[in-house]
This record gives structure tokens, sequence and C-alpha cells, in this order.
């Protein structure tokens, strides 16, 4: 009997251990959310764990395209910037251009400038990209004509037509070459106007050619040296928009200033030629969008 009476105290024994055990578990209910609170740098070890993608894609940005992290930090300069020079273009984006020298138009009979008929006009743009373009009006093909809104394919892997573009009227040389004479040319620019710090290149005395040089040229910025390089390479290239190499022996080029690509506006180059002359230059980014990159270049044609 005594011993079945210790039995029982063993087991109650074990009984209050085990409530005291529950006890305690319970008690720790309220400590889960100090454990939560204890755990609230989590998500600040997490939030560090997200911006190291950030910066590395800043490294990679660099590599490809000129730092395209650096306007997130000067968003609001960028930004004002974009506004004014082409509307909707985002920060850091790369205004696009396609020069087109065919406009399909008959300049020489008639009275009066030619005109490019609205459906036309989109047909020009939309045709590198097989989608959809439509433009807001005809454009006059003359000097200073008032720019047409348009809107069209993003890229080539997006065709739905949700771009806005703007077409002006620009010269380029004529078939006889520059010197000769300029013809009217369309040169289309993403945003909703062409930018400020590029308007030269809309001068009716300055006529435009252009060449792309590859997908990775100029994703870095360009020094003044190697702006002029490539200036002198669109000048002399076979393979030009509008070819110029046959018009003069270009022999050098010279630049005041480099070029980033991620801001659209001319800098101020001189070309020489053998023969002694010297041409003006403004010198701009060719983020073509139907081609390569490489440089949109404007001659004076009043010598230098």
């Amino acid at each position: 009997m005594r011993t079945a009476h210790i039995a029982r105290h063993r087991r109650r024994a074990l009984a209050l251990l085990a409530s005291a055990a529950l006890l305690g578990l319970s008690a720790c209910g309220p400590g889960t959310g100090d454990d939560t609170a204890e755990s609230t740098p989590a998500p600040s070890t997490s939030s560090e764990t997200a911006e190291t993608p950030q910066d590395e894609p800043s490294d990679d940005a660099e590599s490809a395209d000129d730092g395209s992290a650096t306007p997130s930090e000067d968003a609001p300069d960028d930004g004002g910037a974009d506004d004014d020079a082409g509307g909707t273009t985002a920060p850091g984006q790369r205004v696009r251009i396609m020069l087109r020298i065919d406009t399909g138009v008959d300049e020489t009979g008639g009275e009066g400038a030619p005109i490019l008929a609205a459906a036309d006009l989109a047909a020009l743009l939309n045709d590198p990209f097989d989608g959809e373009a439509e433009c807001a009006g005809d454009l006059v093909l003359e000097p200073d004509a008032d720019p047409v809104a348009c809107t069209g394919p993003t890229s080539f892997d997006d065709t739905a037509p949700n771009q806005d573009w703007v077409a002006n009227v620009a010269m380029v040389p004529s078939e006889t070459g520059f010197e000769s004479g300029s013809q009217v040319a369309v040169l289309f620019s993403t945003g909703t106007r062409f930018p400020e710090e590029a308007e030269k290149l809309l001068d009716e005395d300055v006529v435009l050619t252009g060449v792309g040089f590859g997908s990775v040229f100029g994703m870095n910025p360009l020094s003044a040296e190697q702006v002029a390089e490539s200036a002198l390479s669109t000048l002399t290239s076979e393979f030009a928009y509008v070819r110029v190499d046959q018009d003069a022996e270009w022999t050098s080029v010279t630049c005041e200033d480099g070029l980033d690509f991620t801001v659209f506006e001319t800098v101020d180059c001189e070309a020489s030629t053998a023969d002694g002359s010297t041409w003006d230059l403004e010198v701009a980014p060719g983020t073509y969008a139907d081609n390569d990159q490489g440089l949109l270049v404007g001659i004076e044609v009043t010598r230098g």
C-alpha cells in the first residue's frame, strides 16, 4: 500500500511539473510579440539585401549606359531637363531619332512648299517597325515648318503605338553635294518636341548626315577627342545616311567638348579639308531607332 501511495505522489508531482511547464509555455505567448519586436530589424536586413541588387545594376548600367543609375539620384534636375527637351522622355532615357531622307514627295512641282500628308508621314515613321503609327497633321516640307506630333511604336520589340514622337523638317545635302545645295528631310525624335539643346540641327543652313557605329557605341560618355574621331569617321564613311566623303577630302576634326548620350545636345566641332577649308559642325548623339547607335552630324554650309 505504501508503495502505491508513493507512486500516486510521484504521478501528482509529475502532473504538477507538466502543468507548470504548460503555464510557462502559455506565459511565453506575450513573448511572441517580443520576438516579433526583436525581429523588427529583419525588414531592414532584407531591405539592405534589396539595396544590393540596386547597387549591382548601377555598376552594370554604368558599363552599359553611362551610369543610368545616376539620374535617379539627380531625378529633379534631369526630369526638368527632359521636360524641356523631350516632353515625355523619362529621366536618363535616351532620345531616339530617325532621319528619313526620301520623303516620297516631289519637291519640284507646283507652287509653294510641298506637303507631306499625315498618313504618309505616319507611314515614314512606322515603316522600319512594321507596326502602327499616327500623326496629328500634315507636315509642310520647308525650313522652320511647324513640327507635327505623332505616336508610334516604342521599339522593334514593342510595336504598339504608345510612344510619343515629333516630326521636324531638317535639311540634308543635295544629291550633287552639300556645296551645291540642300534638300528637305524628316527628322523624327522621341518625345513631344525636339530638344532645345540641339535645335541648331534644324537650322536652314545646316545639312545633316550620320552613321551608326554599333550597338555599344556611346554606352559610356565620349571625350572630345572621341567625338572628333567619330565625327571624322562619319564624314568619310561610305555608309553614312547621306554620303559627303566624296564632296571634300576631310582630314581632321576638333571638338570643344565630349558627349553623354543620355543628354541630347549638340557639341561644336570644326572640320578641316585638304585644301585648307574649315567647316563648322554641330554633332549630336545618334541613338537611331532604326539602326545602330552613332552620331548625327550637322555641317554648316557657311564656311568657317
